[in-house]
């Protein structure tokens, strides 16, 4: 066998291959290698006689005894391996002797001058000594590499870019960032919102460019996703878990404060930093749907087609191969994400979502109830059962005539109509009576009505013309805030003219007390 040595990752793509009938020069195409290194390899790997129905992290543990037997000899293992009692002296330092623990570099130059060793290696090799011995000063913990099998899982995650001109005002952007656990394969969305609804659309559009989604999603513990945090048995937004269900997959949610849980994204999330740096740079008047197609153009073609550090695949090529027929297939039909809140049905039977106000039947006053909102239907549910459901349409009120019928007996004891006709009485019977009109004639869809003519009479008591406005409304059935307040308005601005009277009269003329009698 020849001395061109590849990673197991490589060796399970050309095993896999050879169980699809590929030949050994197409092989060679896709993994741009000598034809003879395939060859070579393909004998090695028929002889192995691995079952075409094994798992695929079992064939590459198999596999992985090539890897070993074909490795090169490293010189930096003859140069330093009898002085690694000394490096690994240096590195860690000897109190006893007052020697304090050295950096890699400084300890790289102090035996490359003491054994002449410039001209027979490098520090590069000296670095790769040390990693490989195990021998380095200070360590980082070990990370354990955790691969998993074709479509297995999707790793998910944001991450804050900077501002960037949308519309008319500068946004902050995220970028809503996906990668494939087996080919590497990234996805990457720019947008400014983390909310529920985007987040589901950035998923939805991340199956949409892979073209299947993956058995995992696995993510950390963004509210939008996650609601509370649990190993066992986390409680999933709703959004999200239709989401889920949409797509067939299963959320696991990385442990709160536990990066290393999903480290291929978190991996990659500095590499989009840097991209987000270079195309606002390279396309400053870009806009931000621009942005997202340079940015998928780069994960497939500029990304996708680099040799990864880790497998030493390119991700592209580990995708068409292998990863894309084993991802779920998508639903025919779309997902549409909807928003839940949670809304209190008032006392008039409506409730409030996005500055409009939808009808319920009057035996849901002051119960809360849960919203289901898309962009052109609002679905209303209490106790998990549908209630109302309504197109969004351009009105402002939607109700079903039925949930208001005759008002009946609207003003019993503790009702509230009856607490809005006692507050009127605060300011006259005339008052107490034009709001008793007003919800006489209409009801529970007067209340909201009243309400704001109520404030409005606390608003205007006590000013000339009171009554005289009162009386004009009720008379031509002015129900409305708005026209109330214009009534007032206009009253105040009315000119009282003095009617002349002469000194002759003003003697005559007798004051309320004297018919009084006082």
């Amino acid at each position: 066998m020849g001395y061109r040595q590849v990673t197991t990752e490589q060796l399970g793509i050309l095993w896999s291959q050879l169980m699809l009938g590929e030949s050994n020069r197409s092989i060679a195409r896709r993994l741009a290698l000598d034809r003879g290194t395939i060859n070579s390899y393909a004998d090695a790997i028929k002889k192995l006689a691995i079952p075409p129905e094994t798992v695929f992290a079992d064939a590459l543990d198999r596999l992985s005894s090539l890897v070993s037997e074909n490795a090169k000899q490293k010189p930096a293992r003859a140069v330093f391996g009898p002085l690694e009692a000394e490096i690994k002296e240096l590195l860690a330092g000897n109190r006893e002797m007052g020697h304090k623990p050295m950096k890699a570099k400084t300890a790289w130059i102090v035996v490359r001058d003491r054994h002449s060793l410039s001209d027979k290696t490098s520090y590069e090799s000296f670095k790769r000594f040390v990693r490989e011995r195990g021998i380095a000063r200070a360590r980082p913990g070990q990370t354990v590499r955790i691969e998993v099998e074709p479509g297995e899982e999707i790793q998910i995650d944001y991450a804050k870019m900077g501002l960037w001109a949308v519309g008319s005002k500068n946004r902050t952007i995220y970028a809503f960032i996906g990668i494939l656990s087996f080919s590497r394969l990234p996805f990457v969305l720019f947008g400014t919102s983390q909310n529920q609804v985007s987040f589901a659309k950035a998923n939805a559009a991340m199956f949409a460019y892979y073209g299947g989604s993956a058995r995992l999603i696995n993510l950390d513990n963004l509210k939008a996703g996650i609601i509370a945090a649990d190993i066992y048995d986390p409680a999933l937004n709703r959004t999200f878990a239709e989401l889920c269900d949409h797509y067939g997959v299963i959320a696991d949610p990385a442990r709160p404060a536990s990066p290393k849980d999903k480290g291929k994204v978190e991996r990659i999330v500095q590499v989009v930093r840097e991209l987000w740096k270079r195309l606002t740079a390279l396309h400053p008047q870009a806009t931000i749907e621009e942005l997202n197609e340079l940015a998928v153009a780069w994960a497939r073609e500029e990304y996708g087609r680099s040799i990864h550090g880790t497998t030493g695949i390119a991700p592209s090529l580990a995708f068409d191969t292998i990863e894309r027929a084993r991802l779920r297939p998508l639903p025919i039909e779309p997902f549409v994400p909807a928003s839940w809140t949670i809304a209190s049905v008032h006392p008039d039977q409506f409730i409030r979502i996005a500055n409009k106000y939808y009808g319920l039947p009057g035996t849901l006053i002051g119960r809360k109830v849960n919203v289901r909102s898309t962009d052109t239907f609002i679905e209303i549910f209490f106790d998990h059962k549908l209630v109302r459901s309504y197109p969004i349409t351009a009105k402002t009120r939607s109700y079903l005539p039925g949930d208001f019928p005759d008002y009946g007996q609207p003003f019993v004891p503790g009702a509230f109509a009856s607490s809005l006709i006692i507050r009127a009485g605060d300011y006259g019977p005339q008052a107490a009576g034009y709001i008793r009109l007003m919800l006489e004639e209409g009801g529970n869809l007067a209340i909201r009505r009243a309400q704001g003519c109520l404030g409005t009479l606390e608003r205007y008591h006590g000013v000339p013309g009171f009554s005289h406005v009162i009386g004009h409304a009720v008379a031509h059935r002015v129900f409305r805030p708005a026209a109330l307040t214009v009534l007032f308005e206009a009253e105040a601005h009315q000119k009282t003219i003095p009617f002349p009277i002469s000194p002759r009269g003003k003697a005559m003329g007798r004051d309320a007390g004297y018919y009084a009698g006082t």
